[in-house]
């Protein structure tokens, strides 16, 4: 449906070079920081900017020297680009138009996709009169009628209020599904990208780091670039341990060395003995210990996985307290982590807690 061949654009400082491909009817979300090159991404697909090379094909047709019009693609900016001057419905209706449909076809056209979007009660009103909910739903419906190929996205929640965006990014992913279009967008909001696309793509100084299913960039980051992106706990480094036998759960036996434990990470490939990795921790990977890890143990094995920290701080957070934990590293500097706690514990600030790493909730990625 969507495949970008050998796309590379240059400037003195920086420079875009990558490949991907969507399937028919895939939703799929280039997640980057800022100056990573996903607006440029974008505008090069949507035939705002000329590359320097490469191929953009959609729908098996070569546009990669069409103006924009005549690529089949629609576009949703940041901000809707609502025409002010013109009601809803002729928002709606300007697609059509500029692809010289009928009146009657056009009208017919508004009409179907309101529905969709069920925006039918606002089609005679000023786009001025909008809430930022329906400016949005408006704009993608407006991408939407001139029946395009693909859709483009330019992070299309980003100028609404943090709840907004939080009930619309369901929304926005069943309304394209429900059209059955095939869709692009992007975002620096991982939360954004897990709950819309099928695939994420994410991008570091104009390169594709790595892709996957919302579930397998969350639950098995590859690099340290995507787990920091992710922003979920601390990043340390490691290394795999040929000292001490695997488990006989199965798994790999990482060298924390910079909290002088070790740890039994979920086993992959492609991973070799005595290289230096990194160690990810998920969201809620600490679990409180009541045994005491400070205490000395029979053998290592038996301290895999065990820290103590210290209270930095905790606040009610409904079914628990939701603490952070200060974690000193041997090679220098604190890790932090965060830890729900049971309501009825009351505990100190300063106070020394031991806690252990859930299992699967620590993942070992490449530097």
């Amino acid at each position: 449906m969507l495949e970008v061949l050998g796309l590379r654009k240059s400037w003195p400082d920086f420079s875009l070079e990558l490949g991907l491909s969507l399937a028919d009817g895939e939703i799929a979300a280039i997640l980057g920081p800022s100056g990573s090159g996903k607006s440029t991404l974008l505008r090069l697909i949507a035939g705002l900017e000329r590359p320097n090379a490469g191929l953009i094909v959609v729908d098996g047709r070569d546009v990669s020297s069409l103006p924009p019009e005549r690529r089949g693609i629609g576009l949703v900016f940041q901000d809707f680009a609502l025409f002010p001057q013109m009601s809803v419905r002729r928002n709606i209706e300007f697609g059509p138009r500029m692809r010289g449909l009928p009146s009657k076809q056009r009208a017919e056209a508004a009409r179907a996709i309101a529905e969709t979007f069920e925006i039918s009660a606002l089609l005679d009103r000023s786009p001025r009169s909008l809430s930022g909910g329906e400016q949005q739903r408006v704009a993608l419906a407006r991408a939407l009628a001139a029946n395009p190929a693909l859709v483009l996205l330019d992070e299309p929640l980003s100028s609404l209020d943090a709840a907004l965006r939080r009930r619309l990014r369901t929304e926005i992913g069943g309304s394209l599904r429900k059209a059955g279009k095939t869709a692009l967008f992007i975002t620096h909001d991982a939360e954004e990208a897990f709950a819309i696309a099928d695939r994420i793509f994410v991008m570091g100084k104009g390169r594709i780091v790595e892709e996957g299913s919302p579930e397998e960039i969350y639950e098995r980051p590859e690099t340290a670039f995507t787990a920091r992106l992710l922003d979920e706990g601390p990043v340390i480094p490691c290394e795999l341990s040929p000292s001490l036998a695997p488990p006989k759960e199965g798994g790999m036996l990482v060298a924390a060395t910079a909290i002088g434990k070790f740890l039994c990470l979920p086993p992959r490939g492609g991973y070799a003995l005595g290289e230096r990795y990194s160690v990810f921790f998920l969201e809620e990977a600490a679990l409180l210990d009541t045994a005491n890890p400070s205490a000395p143990s029979a053998t290592e094995r038996e301290e895999m996985g065990r820290f103590r920290g210290k209270l930095v701080s905790y606040a009610y957070a409904g079914s628990c307290l939701r603490g952070i934990l200060e974690c000193a590293l041997s090679e220098g500097g604190n890790m932090t982590m965060e830890i729900n706690l049971p309501l009825g514990m009351n505990p100190e600030k300063g106070e020394g807690l031991g806690f252990r790493v859930s299992p699967g909730k620590a993942v070992l990625v490449k530097p």
